[in-house]
């Protein structure tokens, strides 16, 4: 069965008015196929819309899947909107009117695209959702992404584990505990941080009903804990709010349930504050997820004590090949047509497993694998 909007190389296709066009503001200009040898190829246009530079690993994204589209001869228009909904609306709706024949989206507000995206369905354009599930919306047509409630399961397992309360196959240890932990979540416009929120809940909701966790601030529900942005200093200022529990209490932070990289070094950092990451007060067990290069610098010197690796190398070749498939007339290859309801339908989905990186394993993960050097580690 073809897909609706499955094409073959020979259909739409954007004209470019230059080998080196690189911008949309060029492509807006609409160069004729008619100019001199040389001028205008035809060449097929991807736009790619990222939600922000201020993350790493979405700088890494967009860079993967942008030279692995030029690779198969692919045109790409690579936009940033830096969180802000509006300007990813109006990037996409400018992609739309430069002619794009696929559109590759890691959205900022999972609900907030449902009008744009139905201005690509009137052109015919396809919508892959790029590891952020867009809601509300029957025209998203693919989402490429990682396993995330096997994200939360991993972040929550590994908070244990690095207190002691269950080892490494992840069997209780028996500890009596009680363990003292806070916990944060990821932004509420992204889906993914609420899939995360409930693998780690799985997990961790026994252990608090038993009192072998034990939340000083109370502070458990999703509404309460999560970072708006996933934005570094909203997760500083709530972390100030929950250091005087900590502060000349005799009461120690054991661990803390940190759903991304940049928020856990933001509590990194307020802990430093307060005394800890000494030999005297070592911190506490910091989960994470990215494996960016700041945290992972961290888990070497043994202040964060693991991240969830999510090869976005992997990722990008999971959503151009999609593209491709799509612009060559084929269906896409999915592994997952049942989990991603939006809202509005199940958006079939290829899932990719993310993989935990402690300091015991960084340089098999890491190193081994080529996406860090050891000298950049050290």
């Amino acid at each position: 069965m073809t897909h609706p909007h499955a094409r073959s190389a020979a259909g739409r296709r954007t004209l470019w008015c230059a080998a080196g066009l690189t911008t949309l503001a060029l492509a807006l200009t609409g160069c004729g196929a008619g100019q001199a040898t040389g001028a205008a190829a035809e060449v097929p246009l991807v736009g790619v819309a990222m939600p922000t530079t201020t993350s790493d690993r979405w700088i890494g994204d967009g860079k993967n899947v942008r030279s692995q589209l030029e690779a198969l001869g692919y045109g790409v228009s690579l936009e940033y909107a830096e969180n802000d909904v509006p300007t990813q609306v109006e990037q996409l709706s400018a992609m739309i009117a430069a002619g794009a024949d696929a559109l590759v989206v890691g959205s900022i507000d999972g609900v907030a695209l449902k009008d744009v995206l139905a201005d690509a369905a009137a052109a015919d354009i396809p919508v892959i959702a790029y590891d952020r599930l867009i809601r509300e919306s029957p025209d998203v047509d693919y989402y490429a992404t990682f396993d995330n409630q096997r994200v939360g399961v991993q972040q929550a397992t590994t908070l244990l584990q690095g207190m002691g309360v269950v080892d490494e196959a992840g069997r209780p240890t028996g500890a009596p505990g009680p363990f003292v932990v806070e916990l944060f979540a990821g932004s509420a416009d992204d889906n993914n941080a609420t899939v995360f929120y409930e693998g780690a809940m799985s997990v961790l909701q026994p252990y608090l009903d038993a009192g072998t966790l034990v939340v000083p601030s109370g502070q458990t529900d999703f509404a309460t804990i999560e970072t708006p942005a996933w934005d570094p200093k909203n997760a500083t200022a709530r972390m100030q709010e929950l250091l005087p529990a900590y502060t000349g209490t005799g009461v120690t932070l054991d661990g803390v349930l940190s759903p991304y990289d940049g928020i856990s070094r933001a509590i990194l950092e307020s802990l430093r504050g307060i005394g800890y990451g000494t030999d005297a007060q070592p911190f506490p067990t910091v989960t994470g997820q990215d494996a960016e290069i700041d945290s992972a610098r961290s888990i070497v010197a043994g202040e964060q004590y693991a991240t969830v690796y999510k090869d976005t190398r992997q990722l990008a070749e999971v959503a151009v090949a999609m593209v491709h498939a799509l612009l060559e007339g084929a269906e896409p290859e999915t592994n997952d047509v049942t989990s991603y309801d939006n809202g509005v339908k199940v958006v079939p989905s290829y899932l990719l497993t993310p993989q935990v990186v402690t300091r015991e394993n960084y340089e098999a993960v890491l190193v081994d694998g080529g996406y860090y050097t050891a000298q950049e580690l050290s």
